[in-house]
């Protein structure tokens, strides 16, 4: 049976010189196409597996070292990253007919048509890539319904714990006026405090449930983050960490309600600040994608501890601590998002472990909103 599947591998060399290494298409011969479809079938994670699924060929070998993962990490602790890692760049990288531009195939190939292994392959890896999509929707559903039944049970919750809590600071104070003993006036103001420190946490939970009804308008973005910056001056002094504030070369201007981002933009700040040690910095600052002249960008860049992944997607929840990677506890990030999301803009966490944590936010411009608004009106009938 020959060998030809009429099917190749793009293989990238990795070089230091850019374009001094130009990708090359090796042919893939059938079994090794069966090899590799059974490697993504089975969710195989070590790189090694697949090389031997794939009957050690010479083309897969040279394809694994181009993708920078050891073919000797059988079971290995990142055998499974690295599996995930490889169904990627084998989506991207397997190709049947016509070669992409600029990869030249080498050595030649006699096959005229693709065979059926090379298509057991790509419906293989088209399986692969559906049930990724099917997992990242449900992870992404399942988010959302876990954060909506959070804001109704915090808005609930708040409201009926609200009155009671009111009650007892009252009658509290009522005994504090005319209370002489200086242990029982300490007691009492402990019950006050604690029970305004109870009224203002159940506050937050309640903004974070139904967030006030935004006002947009027109919000210079370099005065959203000076007001930012100069909000959590005491804080970054106290904890020794600088707060930089680096204005974007243009002026940028959001349609955004102002209140509601500065105190999202604030809390996302004093996150940053909790995170970083004494000495280090928080910058802040702005930028208009060049790709997108409907958004604009505000950074915040803190080098503390970072987060792992399940930090990440947790990071967002109300009352979540992540203080083993270095985060607050509260509300601050799940508030932040609450407050940008009503605003009409979206919250991104780009972090890792060690290396510190960077919260992009974008905000509707205003500049884009008025180009929209001009360009329906004038394809308007």
């Amino acid at each position: 049976m020959s060998q030809d599947s009429g099917s190749w591998l793009v293989v990238r060399p990795r070089s230091p010189v850019p374009g001094a290494c130009e990708p090359t298409a090796l042919p893939v011969p059938r079994q090794a196409c069966l090899g590799l479809a059974r490697a993504v079938l089975a969710g195989e994670g070590a790189p090694a597996r697949w090389l031997a699924l794939a009957g050690d060929d010479a083309a897969v070998e040279a394809w694994l070292a181009s993708c920078a993962v050891p073919t000797e990490a059988r079971g290995s602790s990142s055998a499974e990253d690295a599996g995930h890692v490889l169904m990627l760049r084998l989506a991207d990288d397997f190709v049947v007919g016509t070669l992409p531009d600029g990869v030249q195939a080498a050595p030649a190939t006699n096959a005229a048509s693709p065979s059926a292994e090379a298509l057991l392959l790509v419906e293989a890896i088209a399986q692969m890539r559906a049930c990724a999509r099917l997992s990242r929707h449900f992870a992404e559903s399942l988010q959302a319904a876990r954060l909506e039944a959070a804001r109704e049970l915090a808005y609930g919750a708040g409201h009926e714990i609200n009155n009671p809590l009111a009650n007892i600071a009252t009658r509290a104070q009522s005994l504090l006026l005319d209370e002489r003993d200086a242990e029982r006036r300490r007691r009492l103001a402990a019950i006050v405090d604690q029970s305004f420190r109870a009224r203002d946490m159940i506050g937050g939970l309640m903004l974070f449930a139904r967030p006030p009804k935004p006002a947009p308008g027109d919000a210079d973005v370099d005065a959203i983050m000076a007001a930012a910056a100069a909000s959590v001056a005491a804080v970054a002094e106290a904890r020794g960490v600088r707060c930089e504030v680096q204005r974007c070369a243009e002026p940028l201007v959001a349609f955004v309600d102002r209140v509601l981002v500065e105190d999202a933009l604030r809390a996302i700040v004093t996150n940053a600040l909790e995170a970083t040690a004494e000495g280090g910095a928080v910058v802040i600052s702005a930028a208009a994608p060049a790709a997108d002249p409907l958004w604009c960008e505000i950074m915040v860049v803190d080098h503390g501890a970072g987060m792992d992944d399940a930090t990440m997607r947790r990071a967002f929840d109300p009352f979540f601590s992540g203080r083993e990677a270095g985060r607050g506890a509260g509300l601050g990030l799940s508030k932040a998002w609450r407050f940008i999301e009503a605003s009409g803009g979206t919250v991104a966490l780009t972090s890792r472990v060690g290396a510190g944590t960077a919260v992009t936010v974008r905000l509707p411009r205003s500049a884009g909103r008025k180009a929209s608004l001009a360009c329906l009106v004038s394809h308007a009938p």
